[in-house]
Formats: structure tokens, C-alpha cells, sequence
């Protein structure tokens, strides 16, 4: 009963903090703009090429900058990330406010890339002010209310977008989008971040990557979470070009069935995310963690498993559940763990992980559809995802606890916004 009530109490200063209502007005509109304009894109490259390797190569030039993301993580950790913030956002403004004047496959191309550039500095950025934004009691709430919102809005958004071209085009979606942009920045450029604390001043920027890299080869649960979202990443999204197969061949519950199999699981995923913001701070996130990774397995493979196509709904909705718990645990690990000097490179390496997962298990999973079929997909993502779980588990049983001297000397160079003092 007391732990409830501390929670409730959690719950409600997490919504008397200005700051991160700010932060998660400006994020949660411009959630919507991107999954707006997404739909958008695409339109607009169909409608000047008519080919669907055009679009291909709009979403590899889309994922093409995450290459630079460690390059970006030291920027997020030597330079104001407020500046850094708002800046990221009046230039995505500026360039998706451009493709209103595209005329060719060319300048949407660079576009597109240079908008990926942005987001690439904007996204280890935002992880890394997080834990001086919020304060360290409602950490996991925060994160949970920002994952839950993204959920919603990849959820909703492509059905907005699409309605919103259908009926006054594609260029009303990329002007939304630039003004979600304007308004994101105009709320980041009101919030009070400190400035990094740098471990060494005056290192150049070399050294300050290699530092980036050395601390997370020898950082024991930050390192075992970076990959695991590489890996988790990698096993799961085989199933994305499998959806469609399984409930329109397999199922035969034709494009109303694929819409709702995409959509309860997207459901799930704000459902996780509603769970963890639920719990907060009165679980361990690292056993959360890992029944997040082992439900997701299961599920999996019950969805490949099912006889019918209500059962394998349920284990996808199940699915969807562990990914959204997944997700909120692999943030607020990394951002209980990490000192506030080195966040936005270890942020970095690990969404530069999850797009490379991305892009090797679209074309993985497309080839193992073809190859075996839609159950198949689904039963060989369950058990590598399993794998790569127990792969995670057994390297933290087996790597040695750091001293408690350098844990604590982590610890000490967070900012004052964050607390030390979390289960994990």
C-alpha cells in the first residue's frame, strides 16, 4: 500500500515539472508531424518517380547519417544541448519544409539525407539531457510517458497522414510536420539544461570518441544493454515483412486483418509502456529487462505457432507489451548507469545499432518469407530472440561487478538532475 501511494505521489510531481512537460508537449507533437510526413514521402517519391526502389532508396537515405551517430554523441556530450536541441529542430523545420518544393528524386533524396543528419544529432542528445530534465525518482515514468506517446503516434499518425494527403495533399503534411518542428524547438529553447560535465577539459575530439568507445568496452551493464538492443532489434523486426503474409496468406484475414495486426501490436506497445509507467521505480529494471526479451520470444513464436488468427492477435498483442516494457528499461538502465559526461556517446552507439538491426532484419526477414514462409519467420525470430537474451544474460552472470569505489566514482559525475540511487 505505501509503495503505491509513493508511486502515485511520483506520478504526480513527474506532472508538476515543467520542464518535462515542455519536453513531452514538444516531443509528442512531433512525433505525429514525422509519422504524418512519413506517409507523405512516400506519396511524393510515387508521385515523382513511380517506382518503388525510388522509395528504397528514400528510407536508406533516411538511415544513411546513423552512420555519423557516434560522431554525434561526442557533439551531444562537449557542446550545450539545448543549443544542440533546438538547433537539430529549426533545421529539420527548414528541410521538410523544402520537400513542399522538390521537383526531382534528387533534392528529396538529399533532403531526406541531411534530415536524417539532424535526427541523428537530436536523438542521443535528447537521451542523454533526460535525466536533468526529469530527476532521477521519476525516471522510468518519463521515459515510459515518452515511449508510450511515440507508440501512439506511429500508431495513429499514418492514418492521419494518410487522410490528410487524401483530401489536401503533400505538401499541407510537410508543413504540419515543419510546425511541429518550430514547436518542439520554441518548448526545448525554454528549458534549463546544464551544460555536460566533461571528465577532461581541453581533449580533442578524437580522444573524445575513443573515451566514448573505452568506456563502454569496459562498462559491464551499459555494455550488455547496447547490444542487447542491437540484437533484440535484429530478431525481432525479421517479423515486419513477414506481417502482411501471415494475415493475408496464412490467416487469410485479408488488408483488414494486416491493419489490425500492425495496430494491436502497436496497441501492446503503449499498453508496455503504460505498465512500466505504472510501476516507476518499485521494480528492478533489470529482471523487467530480460522477461521483456524472453515474453518477446515466446510470443513470437506462439504467433507462428497459432491455429487461429485471433490466437496469434493475442500473442503479438503480448508481444507488443514486452517491446514497450523492453524499450523503457533499456533507456532508463543506460541513463541510470552512465555517468552524465559520456551519455551522449553511448546513447549514439546504441541507436546506431538498433538502425543497423533495422536494415539487416528487413532484408533477412524478406529473404526467410520467401525462402520458408510467414510461420516460419515468426517461429525463427521467437527463438533468436531467445538466444540473443541468453547470449545478454549469461555475459552480465559471467563479467565481475565493477569495485564499488569506481561505481560510485560513475556515479558522482552525474548532474544534480539525476539520482544515483535506482534498482536495476
Amino acid at each position: 500500500m505505501a509503495a503505491l501511494v509513493r508511486g502515485e505521489m511520483d506520478s504526480t510531481s513527474l506532472l508538476r515539472n515543467v520542464r518535462f512537460l515542455r519536453l513531452w508537449i514538444g516531443q509528442g507533437t512531433s512525433f505525429v508531424g514525422d509519422a504524418v510526413s512519413m506517409i507523405a514521402l512516400v506519396v511524393l517519391v510515387v508521385q515523382i518517380t513511380g517506382s518503388a526502389s525510388a522509395v528504397g532508396g528514400a528510407l536508406v537515405a533516411r538511415l544513411l547519417p546513423t552512420i555519423a551517430s557516434p560522431l554525434a554523441g561526442v557533439l551531444a556530450d562537449r557542446f550545450d544541448r539545448r543549443l544542440v536541441l533546438v538547433t537539430s529542430d529549426l533545421v529539420r523545420s527548414v528541410l521538410v519544409l523544402g520537400l513542399v518544393f522538390a521537383g526531382d528524386l534528387v533534392t528529396v533524396y538529399v533532403l531526406i539525407f541531411l534530415m536524417g543528419l539532424a535526427r541523428t544529432l537530436f536523438n542521443p542528445t535528447i537521451r542523454a539531457a533526460f535525466p536533468s530534465v526529469v530527476g532521477g525518482g521519476d525516471l522510468t515514468r518519463a521515459n515510459a510517458l515518452i515511449s508510450g506517446t511515440f507508440s501512439v503516434a506511429e500508431t495513429a499518425g499514418p492514418a492521419l497522414g494518410g487522410l490528410l494527403v487524401a483530401t489536401v495533399g503533400v505538401d499541407a503534411a510537410f508543413v504540419l510536420d515543419a510546425a511541429t518542428y518550430l514547436v518542439s524547438a520554441a518548448l526545448l529553447s525554454l528549458i534549463p539544461l546544464p551544460r555536460p560535465q566533461r571528465e577532461e577539459e581541453g581533449t580533442g575530439f578524437g580522444q573524445d570518441l575513443k573515451a566514448g568507445f573505452t568506456y563502454l568496452a569496459g562498462a559491464r551493464v551499459p555494455l550488455a544493454i547496447v547490444v542487447g538492443a542491437f540484437l533484440t532489434v535484429l530478431t525481432i523486426n525479421i517479423t515486419i515483412p513477414a506481417e502482411v503474409f501471415l494475415a493475408k496468406k496464412t490467416f487469410g484475414a485479408g488488408d483488414a486483418g494486416y491493419g489490425l495486426l500492425v495496430g494491436l501490436f502497436g496497441g501492446g506497445m503503449v499498453a508496455g509502456s503504460a505498465l512500466m509507467a505504472a510501476l516507476g521505480e518499485r521494480v528492478r529494471l533489470l529482471p523487467i529487462y530480460f522477461i521483456g526479451v524472453f515474453a518477446s520470444a515466446l510470443a513470437l513464436v506462439g504467433a507462428g505457432l497459432s491455429p487461429a488468427f485471433v490466437l496469434a492477435l493475442g500473442a503479438l498483442i503480448v508481444a507488443g507489451i514486452a517491446n514497450g516494457t523492453e524499450n523503457v528499461t533499456t533507456d532508463t538502465i543506460l541513463q541510470n548507469k552512465v555517468p552524465d559526461a559520456l551519455l551522449g556517446r553511448v546513447f549514439s552507439v546504441r541507436f546506431l545499432g538498433f538502425s543497423v538491426g533495422e536494415v539487416f532484419a528487413y532484408g533477412i526477414g524478406g529473404a526467410v518469407v520467401d525462402a520458408s514462409g510467414a510461420r516460419f519467420t515468426y517461429l525463427l525470430a521467437g527463438a533468436a530472440t531467445a538466444a540473443a537474451g541468453l547470449v545478454i544474460f549469461t555475459f552480465l552472470a559471467a563479467t565481475p561487478n565493477p569495485s564499488p569505489r569506481l561505481t560510485r566514482s560513475r556515479h558522482n559525475a552525474r548532474t544534480e538532475g539525476g539520482d544515483t540511487n535506482h534498482k536495476c
